[in-house]
């Protein structure tokens, strides 16, 4: 029993023994400059390593610049060889219709009547028959034309209307509608500017002002661009608020009288 115990206490100590052995031998051999340069690369090679990895640092840095004006694009009307037909243009899909322009309302967005037969490209033109005409009642004048505002106006609605006509009609219509606007006073008044209160205005229908504006009348031009489709009702609205503004009263046959200017 007592030799079991001392050779395994000698064991143990071999081991243990073997390892701070191995241990010092490391640590000698980590101390020793012999050792290490044996190790150690050759002076030729650690060139070529620091060149491979010169290269492959520029390489990177070239194949991942580009300059925004020379990346691949498509610019609109130019040549372009990535589609079959060479144009960097596509064209649009047979149908498409633009945001806001599908226009379904007639009434609306033409100031025409909603006639089968009549076109779209017929809604946007004047009518054959002219200013001249006088004397005729305003349904004759203007038949294609819508007789009331297809809207819902409001009193903001007519504030919005009056703001649109001082900026964009009153230069040359006058501020109450008589045709005596600046523009006009400063001569240019060959052919006058219209006077919204004579009786062939008054009896127009409300698309006839909507189609001046929108394709122009004589020597006005189109407005189109500047107000927008619903501000042109607005402004037909006030318009029309003028007009009442400026009549005296009903007599009993049915006819106005205008009321006089100061």
């Amino acid at each position: 029993m007592l030799s079991y115990k001392s050779s395994s206490s000698s064991r143990r100590f071999a081991v243990r023994w073997q390892a701070q052995r191995d241990a010092l031998d490391q640590i000698a051999a980590n101390h020793d400059p012999k050792r290490r340069r044996r190790c150690a690369l050759p002076a030729h090679s650690k060139l070529v390593l620091v060149l491979l990895l010169l290269a492959a640092h520029c390489s990177l840095l070239t194949g991942c610049r580009r300059d925004m004006q020379d990346q691949p694009k498509a610019i609109a009307y130019r040549e372009n060889s990535f589609y079959k037909d060479g144009t960097g243009s596509r064209p649009l899909v047979e149908g498409t219709v633009p945001r806001g322009y599908l226009r379904q309302e007639r009434e609306f967005y033409t100031g025409k009547k909603s006639v089968a037969g009549t076109t779209a490209q017929e809604a946007g033109k004047m009518p054959a028959n002219r200013p001249q005409d006088v004397g005729a009642p305003g349904t004759t004048l203007y038949p294609d034309d819508v007789e009331t505002i297809p809207m819902t106006i409001t009193k903001a609605d007519l504030d919005r209307g009056q703001e649109r006509y001082n900026i964009y009609c009153s230069a040359c219509h006058g501020m109450t509608g008589y045709g005596d606007g600046i523009v006009a006073r400063r001569g240019f008044n060959k052919p006058s500017p219209a006077n919204y209160h004579q009786d062939r205005l008054r009896q127009a229908p409300a698309g006839h002002f909507f189609d001046v504006m929108t394709n122009g009348w004589g020597a006005m031009p189109s407005y189109a661009s500047q107000i927008p489709v619903e501000d042109r009702w607005k402004i037909i609205a006030y318009l029309r608020a003028l007009q009442l503004s400026q009549m005296r009263g009903q007599v009993e046959n049915g006819s106005a009288t205008e009321t006089p200017r100061h």
